[in-house]
């Protein structure tokens, strides 16, 4: 009797991917694994307008975004002893207990909407296949995997870790919910750069779990320069408090003596006070400020619009992928020194500045590198160059991909 082959699958949890404008730096990665397994699949907790072209091979499952999150006092009784069971696990071994028995009511409401959410999930799951699990951000994703562990539905699973889902200081309390439980049951923790693994490993919650995972970039064209005396600079980030484009403001209105052009994508609330604070720069400066738009009108940018400099000035970073993606195409970058964005920009790329700095350092970066050899044509394969040697979405991708079927 002929013994078909079964048909290797990866199961991804999203916060919205594909759908909506964001997680941008998921493509290369979705892209990349669909040559290496027969199928992915993709569960979206959320599901938004706009849908990003996917490969022939990657299904879009809505189960999950179409799962109502209103929960009952019958559900409660349900599921009463999973909700001890987590809470006094995350309770016993977190410093922030006090903080825990103040949030029970939403802990509570989180592993009720996680596991209504696992057992859909996992009803839409061909067991006869060769199933992998992931969830791109230790979130819900990675409770409803971790439950279903627990529940033994699955072998194992893995999940990324991207930013907010890394660092205690970015939540409420300093403390990162169900960290614990997670990691002890997860396989494998994806982590996006040095600092941020360094930073976990301190943790000290289950650190050989951990592996270092950086993001990955196809590559590009060259970005090629305008010789009109003019800095064309490039900024792309969300209009929150976090990102500080203020900061970029202050240094702009000190630079008097140049042309300026300076292009920001991306939105938020902060926009009008922003567009307020811009309005105030002198005559040498034009401001286009684009709001939200396609990563493929960015890339367009790149492709067929000169630009000298990239700046970012957020105040916490996971990694950067706009950082990467504009030094995929020979842009240097004049960027504050936090999180993983040290792991992309170095002396030979740009300048990182220190977490404290302001306009007038920033100013002062932003002359030293558009007055040197990096704003020049020439250079740009220099930066291209270093940027594929630690982020080629084919050698990361595939190293991933290994990560995710082996023990490794």
């Amino acid at each position: 009797m002929k013994i078909m082959a079964t048909e290797k699958v990866l199961n991804i949890v999203s916060e919205n991917y594909p759908y909506g404008t964001g997680e941008q730096f998921f493509d290369a990665e979705v892209k990349e694994l669909s040559r290496y397994f027969d199928k992915i699949q993709l569960f979206p907790l959320q599901k938004r307008e706009g849908l990003r072209e996917l490969p022939e091979n990657v299904f879009i499952n809505d189960v999950l975004a179409k799962t109502p999150r209103k929960i009952s006092k019958s559900q409660v009784l349900k599921y009463v002893f999973r909700i001890l069971k987590i809470v006094f696990f995350e309770w016993t071994r977190s410093n922030k207990k006090v903080y825990i028995l103040k949030k029970i009511k939403r802990w509570t409401v989180s592993i009720i909407q996680c596991s209504i959410l696992g057992e859909n999930f996992i009803k839409e799951i061909d067991s006869k296949e060769e199933n992998y699990f992931y969830s791109f951000w230790m979130n819900d994703g990675a409770l409803l995997l971790s439950i279903l562990r627990d529940q033994n539905c699955i072998e194992e699973f893995n999940f990324r870790v991207n930013g907010f889902d890394i660092f205690n200081e970015r939540q409420e309390s300093g403390y990162m919910p169900f960290r614990y439980y997670n990691y002890s049951l997860v396989n494998k923790v994806f982590v996006l750069s040095n600092e941020a693994y360094n930073y976990l490993h301190k943790l000290n919650c289950y650190p050989e779990k951990l592996r270092l995972s950086h993001y990955g970039i196809f590559e590009n064209s060259q970005n090629k320069l305008k010789d009109d005396q003019k800095w064309r600079i490039v900024s792309c980030a969300n209009v929150i408090p976090l990102k500080r484009i203020d900061k970029i403001i202050s240094a702009l209105s000190i630079i008097k003596d140049k042309s300026i052009v300076w292009t920001h994508f991306g939105d938020g609330y902060l926009m009008d006070d922003i567009k307020e604070k811009a309005s105030k720069l002198g005559d040498n400066v034009h401001v286009d400020l684009r709001g939200n738009v396609l990563n493929s009108e960015i890339i367009e940018t790149y492709q067929n619009e000169p630009v000298n400099l990239f700046v970012h000035t957020s105040e916490t970073e996971g990694l950067g992928m706009a950082i990467i993606e504009a030094q995929s195409f020979g842009i240097p970058a004049v960027v504050i020194g936090v999180g993983g964005v040290p792991d992309i920009v170095s002396e030979a790329t740009g300048e990182v500045l220190s977490p404290e700095s302001e306009g007038p350092e920033l100013a002062a970066a932003i002359k030293r590198v558009l007055n040197s050899e990096k704003n020049t044509n020439e250079y740009r394969t220099t930066i291209q160059k270093q940027i594929y040697y630690k982020f080629s979405a084919e050698k990361n991708y595939e190293a991933l991909f290994q990560k995710l079927i082996t023990n490794s």
